[in-house]
């Protein structure tokens, strides 16, 4: 079990992004099955079922007692039936001691599912990662399945954000990006699956590209301070990745990574809750900004629910997109 990627003070997260041309498919639809599988399922960051959700988080380490209200890594996440009683399901947070901070609170939270949710501010240079890896689970059940079970080839990642206008101006410095990154760290090096989030200057909807990563305009926009519901629906059987807005498809991609890795990207290690620069100049990396985070769920199999597949395809990447945005 790959630990040393991802602990709760030490890591680093740094996915390169040189990889596959675009494609054009779409995940396959399967039938829900009785082996479908909860990989990581936050029950909307709430305090039961316990351990979860606690807004008065203390924890302990090498460096003593964290007196953090509510910090998001350390705390437990519940065991799924995916997860078969197997650690880790511990959130656990990227490298470095920057001033960006994930925080169990309950002012704001998604309407319909609890009073709690996670608030992610990020400060000036500093991206940070949260996530609970599951290396050591053998996800996705593709192509070989164990006891005779059907094949599994899609993974969902689903979560609902609110983001909070921050200050860039969207022509020379981009704002946070907030969003959630999905990795294959079965490799060395780490690789990228795909991300999906929104910059909080623009209320764009961004993607990272295959091939160069960067994030890149799927075309649709949210409102501040409004839930919108996401979802990145990885499927292995043709190595793509699907962005979903409010259960409406808006594109198929490659895997960011597939081809700058040696046999490419077969394995799913952890969805990392992410805010990172949206651009690489000082003033963008310099910038701050928050963003809610809700019902966050890793499942294999059938997404719940089952997005429309609106059929667009494929990104276009436009000359001017892909000018003023990169990922580091």
């Amino acid at each position: 079990m790959k630990l040393n990627k991802l602990n709760a003070v030490q890591t680093v997260r740094f996915g390169s992004a040189l990889c596959a041309a675009l494609l054009s498919t779409v995940c396959i639809v399967h039938s829900a099955f009785a082996d479908d599988d909860d990989l990581v399922n936050s029950f909307g960051f709430e305090p039961t079922p316990p351990p979860v959700g606690s807004t008065t988080f203390f924890t302990t380490g090498p460096f003593g007692t964290a007196a953090v209200p509510g910090q998001l890594e350390g705390q437990v996440n519940p065991a799924g039936e995916g997860q078969g009683g197997v650690s880790p399901g511990q959130w656990l947070r990227t490298k470095g001691a920057g001033a960006s901070q994930a925080i169990v609170q309950s002012g704001v939270f998604a309407p319909g599912g609890g009073n709690q949710a996670v608030k992610v501010d990020r400060a000036a240079n500093s991206d940070q990662r949260w996530a609970v890896p599951v290396n050591a689970l053998g996800y996705p059940d593709y192509p070989n399945p164990q006891n005779g079970q059907p094949s599994q080839p899609c993974i969902c990642i689903t979560w609902d954000m609110n983001v909070t206008k921050s200050a860039g101006n969207g022509i020379t410095t981009f704002a946070p990006f907030f969003g959630v990154e999905a990795y294959d760290d079965d490799g060395n090096p780490v690789g990228l699956l795909g991300s999906l989030g929104v910059d909080s200057a623009t209320g764009e909807v961004l993607y990272q590209a295959a091939g160069t990563g960067f994030l890149t305009p799927t075309g649709s926009t949210v409102a501040y301070g409004q839930w919108n519901k996401f979802q990145i629906k990885l499927d292995y059987s043709n190595h793509t990745y699907s962005t979903f807005l409010n259960n409406v498809m808006m594109g198929t991609i490659a895997f960011v990574d597939q081809t700058n890795i040696p046999g490419g990207l077969d394995q799913f290690s952890d969805a990392d809750i992410a805010t990172v620069a949206a651009a690489g100049n000082a003033a963008s990396l310099a910038l701050t900004g928050t963003a809610y985070y809700d019902n966050f769920l890793v499942r294999e199999g059938v997404c719940i629910p089952e997005p429309s597949t609106v059929l667009l395809a494929v990104f276009g990447l436009m000359a001017t997109q892909l000018r003023r945005r990169s990922r580091r």
